[in-house]
């Protein structure tokens, strides 16, 4: 008998604990996903009761807002191409883009319910939600979706002073008012138009990774203005022979390497290097996600210092892939001495009465190269857009820079890239185009640099 009773008790305190356990794991480890879940039937009817706030643009122009309580009436009168960074917040595909980021001030909130208890915050739950100003400016974004023009790709514009994305363009993209109807068909396709290409498309950088190849070895002092290299249109790393487009540019300096996309050059230059250039590269920030308000992809800078490898590495081939985002903001660091600023997409927070309640303010990401080094660089990407591959992106109104890539890719045509800045009246800002598939950059992507460029510099 006392050996059953001692049984029993064990049995019921192995229960206790499995109980104990559980309530811990719900109530700690996982509560605020829970609570926050679309599928939480509390958190729909509470959201119900509310007007959800407005999504504007940097000039007040609505991009997304509310017709009436709940979230069944919001309608999206942005761009086309602006639709992946927007999102949509649905009562049963629930929320993406910036409608899930920006979520809690949406619905009058500034925290989560698992955060502060699902019961009190829904007592004390405003039945008006925070409007939200993004820095995109529609202008910027329109030249952007113009500039695309159907063609599957992405467009990202930065104020490289500040880190102010002025445009995000994807394309394709779906029509948020056709999601439910359409979801089933949409998901379905080869195109990802649900996908916000600017900062999750993960692509090889192809040339657009040369200027900050070039920055990192002039700070390891491997490459001055002496430093002339002897082009033969090819170069050996390792077991692989990398060729010049071209043919042989015969002897350039940094200038021309980076004007003409020398090949031969750049592996010259990540050969001397060796295991200090992905270290150098992780210094703009190449191993990890961008911080942004809303989700950014990871780039992926391979650490092998085998030649192989590195001559992959200087020509942003092999295992290296970044977002168009990170492009953007190693050419907007070039343009501003060196300095990489976080990028950010939102201005401020306000209520219905004009008060704001959040703002955002300019912060440095990172400092991945000297100014004198910017500076050289910087000068390169000019003699690009003068007389080099960059040749269709020259305006002659301002002070352009950039650096064009056909990148390699096992899935059909190479990525047209561009990747640049423009100066004008103390404003700098930088872009970085791609076009998947779509051949040469020096002829695809560059061209389209120009009216962007025009629209982000002039009128503001």
């Amino acid at each position: 008998m006392n050996r059953r009773i001692g049984r029993l008790a064990a049995a019921w305190m192995v229960g206790c604990a499995v109980l104990a356990l559980a309530a811990t794991y719900y109530q700690a480890a996982v509560a605020d996903r829970l609570a926050s879940s679309p599928a939480n039937p509390r958190i729909a009817n509470a959201e119900k009761g509310i007007w959800r706030g407005k999504v504007v643009d940097r000039n007040g122009e609505v991009l997304a807002e509310s017709l009436e309580r709940g979230p069944g009436s919001r309608v999206y009168r942005g761009p086309g191409s602006l639709a992946p960074l927007l999102g949509y917040a649905h009562l049963t595909l629930g929320k993406s883009g910036i409608e899930a980021a920006m979520d809690p001030w949406l619905l009058g909130r500034s925290s989560s319910y698992g955060r502060t208890g699902l019961l009190s915050t829904i007592s004390s739950q405003p039945d008006r939600g925070y409007s939200v100003r993004l820095v995109i400016d529609l202008r910027v974004q329109r030249a952007c979706e113009a500039a695309l023009a159907g063609r599957r790709g992405a467009v990202v514009v930065v104020d490289a002073a500040n880190g102010e994305v002025l445009a995000a363009a994807s394309s394709p993209w779906a029509d948020p008012a056709r999601l439910e109807s359409a979801w089933d068909a949409i998901l379905a396709r080869e195109d990802s138009p649900l996908m916000c290409r600017p900062f999750a498309g993960l692509y090889p950088p192809g040339s657009t990774i040369k200027p900050a190849i070039a920055g990192a070895a002039i700070d390891m002092g491997l490459v001055g203005t002496g430093t002339v290299y002897d082009c033969r249109g090819s170069i050996r790393a390792g077991g692989t022979i990398i060729s010049d487009a071209a043919g042989a540019h015969g002897s350039v300096d940094l200038d021309t390497a980076i004007a003409l996309s020398c090949n031969t050059a750049f592996v010259h230059l990540a050969l001397a290097a060796g295991s200090q250039l992905p270290e150098a590269l992780g210094g703009f920030c190449l191993s990890r996600p961008l911080p942004l308000e809303v989700p950014t992809a990871s780039a992926a800078l391979s650490s092998e210092a085998t030649d192989d490898a590195l001559g992959q590495l200087a020509i942003g081939q092999g295992d290296m892939v970044a977002t168009p985002l990170h492009v953007a903001m190693i050419a907007a660091a070039v343009v501003n001495h060196g300095v990489m600023m976080r990028p950010r997409l939102v201005a401020e927070v306000y209520s219905d009465s004009g008060a704001v309640v959040r703002r955002s303010s300019p912060r440095v990401l990172c400092v991945p190269m000297t100014p004198s080094a910017a500076h050289a660089v910087a000068g390169g990407m000019r003699a690009a857009v003068e007389w080099g591959t960059a040749r269709a992106a020259n305006l002659p109104e301002y002070t352009v820079g950039g650096k064009t890539g056909t990148a390699e890719n096992p899935h059909g045509a190479p990525h047209a890239w561009f990747a640049g800045y423009a100066q004008h009246a103390g404003r700098k800002v930088a872009l970085a185009i791609i076009i998947e598939n779509g051949g040469s950059g020096g002829q695809v992507a560059a061209p389209l640099a120009g009216g962007i460029f025009r629209a982000a510099l002039s009128g503001r």
